[in-house]
């Protein structure tokens, strides 16, 4: 992979590390968007909790024993769209140096193997950076809906990717 970067399933050790990268990236990437009081209680052993029990479906992108960023990876199950990109973080102080491309293509590349033909992602409607991204690879709006965080709703915005 680009520069030493591994793309792989994720492991029981990297749970820490994607517990403070999700609470980096939340904290500083939503600032702005999501209430501050919600983002300033999130810590690393609440998400950590939270993370050990499902990092099985995660991927990693890892350069030696740091990780950059991961991706989670679902099955979809909303009539349109037959796989979903649940999550996709990089380490704040990483960003654009291909980290995030390289789990996004990984993703597509592992969805069409598994025979998914629609993929979806959905983000923060005001998350601007993120739909940047998500556009300049492909995802065309689809959807919008709400999320609750910190018993506060969020506009949000779904992309769906062709994998046929």
């Amino acid at each position: 992979m680009k520069n030493g970067i591994i793309i792989r399933n994720a492991v029981k050790e990297d749970v820490r590390q994607i517990a403070e990268i999700l609470v980096e990236d939340w904290q500083k990437a939503y600032r702005g968007i999501l209430e501050n009081t919600f983002l300033d209680s999130m810590n690393a052993d609440q998400r950590y909790a939270i993370e050990v029990k499902r990092y099985q479906k995660y991927v990693v992108a890892a350069e030696g024993d740091e990780i950059l960023g991961y991706a989670w990876l679902e099955t979809a199950e909303d009539g349109t769209a037959d796989c979903e990109v649940v999550a996709l973080y990089v380490r704040y102080a990483k960003r654009k140096m291909g980290t995030g491309r390289l789990l996004f293509q990984y993703a597509v590349k592992y969805f069409r193997e598994s025979g998914k033909k629609k993929m979806i992602i959905w983000c923060l409607k005001e998350n601007v950076e993120s739909r940047k991204f998500y556009e300049k690879m492909g995802g065309k709006e689809f959807r919008t809906g709400s999320h609750n965080w910190g018993g506060k709703d969020y506009d949000m915005i779904s992309y769906l990717y062709d994998l046929g």
